[in-house]
């Protein structure tokens, strides 16, 4: 059995904190396997395959967290601790990515289906629909590979010496690149629903119900991205590294609270099906 000083971890971990959030991100991420495949089947939600990415950043926090379970049990073991801590990183990435698929719905559900294809009028709205998402999911991909391979060139070395300086280097520049990627994201959004609304344009019930927990979520999300560039930029041998705390309080309930929310806030609920004029309510919570 590995000795305090074998370990890799410079605290004393707990293991009932790593059990509990395993089984709490479980719960969410059931529910996104349910509304992304079973209830789309049973008519009861719209098919969102917007948030597919975001099903697969779900059980990515359910099997870091899980995996951190079994590293605590092997304190010295290299491999489960880098790969616990790498799927911890880069599920936000993916969470991130859903919404950035989802730009094309909202805002062709905001401006009810009425932008052409071949109007100048709504050139830019044009651009932004076919463009913004692949460039948002872009940057999106190039943060988590750069993340995950920042994460691995760290802890090959036991996070130490040349590899750790390089690694956490690489790490932070695809945090950095989140976070900037992330907020541009929101600011987007939040201009479109600004413009809208002082152009005297009505948005969508659906599409304004679900942009509430977008910007919910999404607070969340940049408060954990954040502490993320600022515990790396710190380094290893600073408070927010050699504390467990700050990984539940600050990692893994913003993420919890984001998936839960967007579980809640979930477009098959809420957004309407693209080239429906006439849409039914599926409930009295402007579901489509």
């Amino acid at each position: 059995m590995a000795t305090d000083n074998d370990s890799i971890y410079s605290y004393k971990p707990s293991l009932a904190a790593s059990i509990l959030f395993t089984v709490l991100y479980f719960g969410p991420s059931i529910y996104h396997l349910y509304a992304l495949i079973l209830a789309p089947l049973q008519g009861k939600f719209q098919r969102s395959g917007h948030f597919t990415p975001l099903l697969i950043g779900a059980f990515l926090e359910v099997f870091g967290y899980g995996i951190r379970c079994a590293s605590l049990k092997q304190p010295d073991n290299i491999p489960l601790y880098a790969v616990s801590a790498t799927l911890i990183v880069i599920a936000p990435v993916f969470v991130c990515a859903s919404l950035y698929l989802l730009m094309d719905r909202l805002i062709w559900t905001g401006d009810h289906g009425k932008t052409s294809e071949r109007s100048t009028k709504s050139l830019f709205i044009k651009i932004r629909r076919r463009w913004l998402p692949r460039i948002f999911v872009s940057l999106d991909v190039i943060s988590c590979l750069t993340q995950a391979s920042g994460s691995g060139i760290a802890s090959s070395g036991d996070w130490e010496g040349s590899q750790k300086d390089t690694g956490t280097g690489v790490l932070i520049g695809g945090l950095v690149l989140q976070v900037v990627t992330f907020t541009a994201f929101l600011i987007i959004v939040g201009s479109f629903q600004l413009k809208s609304k002082h152009a005297g344009k009505s948005i969508d019930q659906g599409v304004g119900v679900l942009l509430k927990g977008i910007y919910i979520a999404g607070f969340f999300i940049l408060i954990r991205c954040i502490y993320r560039v600022i515990e790396f930029a710190l380094g290893i041998d600073a408070y927010l590294f050699t504390h467990e705390w700050p990984l539940y309080v600050l990692e893994a309930v913003p993420m919890l609270i984001s998936i839960s929310v967007l579980g809640w806030y979930h477009p098959g609920r809420f957004l309407c099906r693209p080239g429906k004029s006439d849409i039914r309510r599926l409930s009295q919570s402007a579901n489509c």
